[in-house]
């Protein structure tokens, strides 16, 4: 006969943080947690103390419904639906062929082509100033699609815009965090790609298996260009990637207490009119660049908030 696997006995090694978390927080409360096999991701079957069960997909609740979740998914399909609502977006249209990405060029000088449905920064090629540019970031776009195999564009937006990812859980604000672009500190004797090579043989490891991931080099090279040589002063603070996403070396802070009012509201307008009942709201300045429905909940913040959205994830789990 079948035996479904405890989740408790998986190996933590093989958890990504989010999930080692998660699952402390649920042993904690008395839950039971199996998978249904090894290789099933984090797809869990979960036990309340109660005698209830509930399935999740790591952080996607029972609730999500398959149409919100290939919303998601679709990063055209959703802004169509935030410009329904009037939410301030960067535009953001399909392309197949440099003439598509021309209409952009024009208009904004710099542009941003990624997959349509892309995550974690993979395939996304900043900074494009030129037309002969734009086939091989398309290309790459599109291998990194994981379906739909689809590349977009938008325009730049300026490197020194705050990046926000904001957490809705049964659509109330959660929580703020503000996204750190990876980033080395000078000792006035190491080259900045000497330095990141030290990071990652030292202090980072496999992205989202601790709290500072490998900055991937060929990125980072590619958004220094000839500065990469350069030697920073000690102590001095010098960004290596254009993205601010965790998985490629960035940092975070909680910014819960500095969002306004009128943020909390919009994104939580987001979550219901998407229909997400737990979101990850991605803005860029005053504008949203995009939105998760599993979303990662743990943020290495240096203080208790690092889990107050996973503590959250559970009562909402616990109501259902």
């Amino acid at each position: 006969m079948f035996s479904m696997i405890n989740y408790y006995s998986v190996p933590e090694d093989t958890l990504p943080m989010s999930m080692r978390i998660l699952r402390k927080k649920l042993q904690e409360r008395g839950w039971r947690a199996y998978k249904l096999a090894y290789d099933d991701l984090n797809n869990l079957i979960l036990v309340r103390p109660d005698g209830k069960e509930l399935r999740i997909a790591s952080s996607t609740p029972p609730t999500t419904n398959v149409f919100a979740l290939r919303l998601a998914d679709n990063k055209l399909a959703s802004y169509n639906l935030l410009q329904q609502i009037d939410v301030p977006q960067p535009e953001t249209i399909a392309l197949h062929s440099q003439e598509d990405a021309k209409q952009l060029l024009d208009k904004y000088g710099t542009i941003v082509i990624k997959p349509v449905d892309g995550a974690h920064g993979d395939g996304v090629t900043t900074g494009i100033l030129r037309l002969d540019q734009v086939e091989p970031a398309i290309q790459k776009a599109v291998e990194a699609s994981q379906l739909i195999k689809v590349a977009i564009g938008q325009p730049q937006l300026s490197l020194d815009a705050l990046e926000l990812r904001v957490i809705c859980i049964n659509y109330k604000f959660i929580e703020a965090i503000a996204r750190i672009p990876a980033h080395v500190t000078g000792d006035g004797k190491h080259s900045l790609v000497e330095l990141i090579d030290l990071e990652n043989a030292t202090i980072r490891t496999e992205p989202y298996k601790s709290d500072l991931a490998y900055i991937d080099r060929s990125m980072a090279l590619n958004f220094l260009g000839e500065r990469h040589d350069e030697i920073p002063a000690a102590d001095e603070t010098v960004r290596v990637v254009a993205s601010c996403n965790l998985g490629q070396g960035g940092t975070v802070e909680d910014y819960s207490a500095l969002i306004s009012e009128e943020m909390k509201a919009m994104a939580e307008k987001i979550a219901l009119v998407a229909q997400l009942p737990v979101i990850g709201i991605d803005f860029y300045d005053d504008q949203v660049i995009e939105f998760n429905a599993c979303p990662s909940l743990y943020y290495p913040t240096t203080d208790t908030t690092s889990t107050k959205a996973i503590d959250a994830y559970i009562d909402y789990l616990t109501q259902l």
